[in-house]
């Protein structure tokens, strides 16, 4: 049996390396007997039926290059059930079998078809719940007041970095010479700039424009 490898994260897993799922598969194939023509990696949701390895594999499917597809999880493959469907429908007419590693069923089969629309209705309502419950928490978070994102810092020196902006020093600088990344920086601007008003109003300083921008002209 001639057998291509499909190997999938999506583009969220940063952490994850597409191309550790391919071992086992290669294991299994060669356990079995069969023949690896061609390996297929994709990074790219489940969701996406437009993946552009996905889509290869397919057309060599449609040419009966291959008479089977192994990937290590039915998720790997597809999430959507409608998605499921249709796929099952073009592999069914080209002959072409779904073997996964976490599960024994055969996919050219009435019983093993069912069985898998079974599998992915299931776990696509889960899937569903789960997003449910989340969004409901995170409304009901909200309506209690607490704040979503990123935690601001509370060590910033802010009225240092003003002064520093009055001696005429560019952000740039002044991240280079605190150690505060810009995009920091950029998130405190509005106090900074509060605070250098509030120096400016009490010492009358007046401002040198620098090459790195003046207080009030240059970006972070």
């Amino acid at each position: 049996m001639k057998v291509a490898l499909y190997a999938r994260v999506s583009t969220d897993d940063r952490n994850q390396d597409a191309t550790l799922q391919l071992p086992a598969l290669r294991n299994l194939a060669e356990r079995r007997g069969y023949d690896v023509v061609a390996e297929y990696i994709d990074e790219a949701s489940a969701k996406d039926a437009n993946r552009p390895k996905w889509k290869e594999l397919m057309a060599s499917a449609s040419k009966h290059d291959i008479d089977a597809i192994m990937a290590t999880k039915l998720d790997r493959i597809m999430r959507s059930i409608v998605h499921l469907d249709t796929t099952m429908q073009q592999l069914n007419t080209y002959n072409v079998q779904l073997i996964f590693l976490d599960m024994e069923v055969d996919t050219r089969s009435p019983n093993g078809r069912l069985q898998l629309h079974l599998i992915s209705a299931i776990a696509e309502w889960e899937r569903d719940i789960i997003a449910s419950r989340t969004s409901e928490g995170m409304q009901a978070r909200k309506a209690r007041g607490q704040k979503f994102g990123r935690k601001e810092r509370d060590d910033i020196p802010i009225m240092d970095i003003a002064a520093m902006r009055i001696s005429g020093k560019g952000w740039k600088i002044i991240a280079a010479e605190t150690g505060i990344p810009r995009s920091t920086l950029h998130d405190r601007k509005k106090h900074i700039d509060e605070a250098t008003e509030r120096l400016l109003e009490q010492g009358s300083v007046n401002v040198p424009v620098s090459e790195q921008g003046s207080v009030k002209g240059g970006s972070v």
